[in-house]
């Protein structure tokens, strides 16, 4: 694959105000997914009770973050040939319709459905919103801008909680939900008057194969539910690989693949898929567990349960800040495969927290160690095949990544539902999550990065 980067500043929006105005609307829709994530945690083990639907809880989860993976792998190639503004126009509308349906929800069911629709929605925000400051941006711009969108970022997933902590005690969970809607139509205002889409690509859209690879991993992410019939389980998990084994040979002749043959031959594109889909993994099922386990094991309040997150998430936002420096220096392997082994500690240590009660102060700290490793491990997960594409292939790179981060969490979660023994198993298989991360990328992670400088001829 040819290495180089494009190193000029694409015409997405002139150095100046509208370049402003462009990066705070991206990082108002970055802030509106950030901050949907981490409000509703908080309050799902209280809806998920009042609507009197507590064995679906993971579900809740799962459906948005598989609908996320699917709206990722859509959208994503959509950006490249339609353009970034519509289709972050159509991704806010999506996740907006879905926040006001979530809102009014009366069963936990709907709210799974309602899900759906708000996850595609995400699914089209979140690799937009990085591809478009990737558009604004050159790569040595991206590593000082970078703590401007992970303290953004941060913010919201550590204020997220609290409100919603808060929102259940003292209003309704369904603001939870609706709290969204004027931050977003604001992100839309602001990016049309600011962002012109660069020139794009005529080629044709495959959307045959972004449907059949949500097909097969739908099928195989049903199978993996709790509590149905084994015969009805093994024929989805058999047609599930029949519809992976086809979606190979589909992107093997497809036209506009959903990510190119030679781009996965790259060290450091291949390392930061793996990296994305152990990151999701991690993250997702820490974030969905820890405030069921708050509430349930020391019947902690809303509130409470949501501040538990506060220093997982806070410590993602403080590690990304320095990620990208370490990435520039020693590449994947010291920024990924170093994160990974600093979340491997955070998570050993949550574990034996849970198992030996050791206290909630100790689960904070484990909390932060994680966040603290993960941070730095997702964010150059992302970057580092970003710098490796050339630009018509960025959007997809970028998507590639989001949809496997989503894709490993979502499966992640559902597998761990199926495990016995009840919170410590469940915690201790995060921590081996987490060290199996952390050896892969330390192993076959490249460790030098070839920046943009060095690939100009």
């Amino acid at each position: 694959m040819d290495a180089s980067v494009s190193s000029e500043l694409q015409p997405a929006a002139r150095p100046g105000t509208a370049r402003r105005l462009a990066t705070t609307a991206v990082l108002l829709g970055l802030v509106v997914s950030a901050f949907e994530a981490t409000v509703v945690t908080s309050a799902m083990p209280t809806l998920t009770r009042e609507l009197g639907g507590q064995h679906l809880y993971s579900w809740v989860f799962s459906s948005y973050l598989f609908a996320s993976t699917i709206g990722v792998l859509l959208f994503g190639k959509l950006a490249d040939h339609l353009g970034r503004k519509p289709v972050f126009s159509a991704g806010m509308g999506l996740f907006l319709l879905g926040s006001v349906l979530c809102g009014v929800a009366h069963s936990v069911p709907a709210l799974i459905a309602f899900r759906v629709v708000q996850g595609l929605g995400a699914g089209a925000l979140q690799p937009t919103t990085m591809t478009i400051s990737a558009d604004l941006y050159t790569l040595r711009e991206r590593a000082a801008v970078q703590g401007l969108f992970t303290g953004a970022w941060g913010a919201a997933n550590v204020i997220g909680p609290l409100i919603g902590g808060w929102l259940v005690m003292h209003a309704s969970w369904r603001w939870a939900f609706l709290v969204n809607v004027p931050v977003g139509l604001l992100a839309l205002v602001m990016l049309h008057a600011s962002y012109r889409d660069p020139a794009r690509s005529s080629a044709r859209v495959d959307v045959w194969g972004p449907a059949l690879t949500g097909a097969s991993l739908g099928l195989l992410l049903f199978a993996l539910e709790r509590g149905g019939a084994s015969s009805l389980r093994f024929s989805f998990a058999l047609v599930a690989c029949v519809g992976l084994v086809a979606v190979v040979r589909q992107q093997r002749s497809s036209p506009s693949p959903l990510m190119p043959l030679p781009l996965l031959r790259d060290r450091t594109v291949l390392c930061g898929v793996l990296g994305g889909l152990l990151a999701g993994g991690l993250l997702y099922t820490t974030i969905a567990l820890v405030p069921l386990w708050m509430t349930e094991h020391g019947d902690h309040s809303p509130l409470m349960s949501g501040l538990a997150l506060v220093p997982l998430l806070g410590g993602w936002a403080f590690g990304s800040t320095f990620g990208v420096r370490v990435f520039l220096r020693g590449g994947l392997r010291a920024s990924a495969g170093g994160g990974f082994a600093i979340s491997l500690l955070g998570a050993c240590l949550l574990a034996l927290g849970v198992s030996l009660d050791w206290g909630t102060a100790a689960v904070f700290v484990s909390l932060g160690l994680m966040g603290l490793g993960l941070g730095p491990a997702a964010s150059t997960s992302l970057i580092g095949p970003q710098t490796r594409a050339p630009w018509h292939h960025r959007g997809m790179v970028t998507s590639s990544i989001y949809a496997t981060r989503m894709l490993g969490g979502s499966f992640t979660l559902a597998a761990l539902e199926l495990v016995p023994g009840g919170f410590p198993v469940r915690f201790a298989l995060i921590a081996a999550l987490a060290g199996i991360a952390a050896l892969g990328l330390a192993l076959f992670a490249p460790g030098r990065v070839v920046t943009e400088a060095e690939a100009s001829p």
